[in-house]
């Protein structure tokens, strides 16, 4: 269980997968481990699977910061979260609002088969 993500090198795709509770300190140690993998580019597009998310302790705030500093990818990458959970996908849609000028490319979705269209029609 936890927080985990794949760098699929072939589909210039990066997944982070979140299973069970998370918190700030955990979403932001991801940045560095990303950036580390050896067959990471950031250009890569990403999907963020909240899927099996089952606890969040984020405010207003903590999203509108994530948003704001996140510099893993680049600003023209395509971000796809994946929020199937009412109340996780109104956190997402909040990010969403935040990052309108710092993330342009962010999508707010409830499926993985939705996540993979949008990248596809980005492509």
């Amino acid at each position: 269980m936890g927080t985990e993500f794949t760098v699929i090198a072939s589909q210039k795709l990066v997944v982070l997968t979140f299973d069970g509770p998370t918190a700030v300190a955990e979403l932001e140690s991801f940045g560095s481990l990303i950036l580390s993998h050896p067959d990471f580019d950031p250009s890569f597009s990403q999907i963020i699977d909240c899927t099996r998310l089952t606890g969040l302790n984020f405010t207003p705030d903590t999203i509108r910061e994530l948003t704001r500093s996140e510099k893993t990818f680049s600003p023209t990458s395509m971000r796809v979260i994946i929020a199937p959970q009412d109340h996780v996908y109104g956190l997402a849609r909040m990010a969403q609002a935040f990052a309108e000028q710092t993330l342009p490319n962010l999508v707010v979705v409830r499926t993985m088969e939705e996540a993979l269209e949008v990248l596809s029609k980005a492509k």
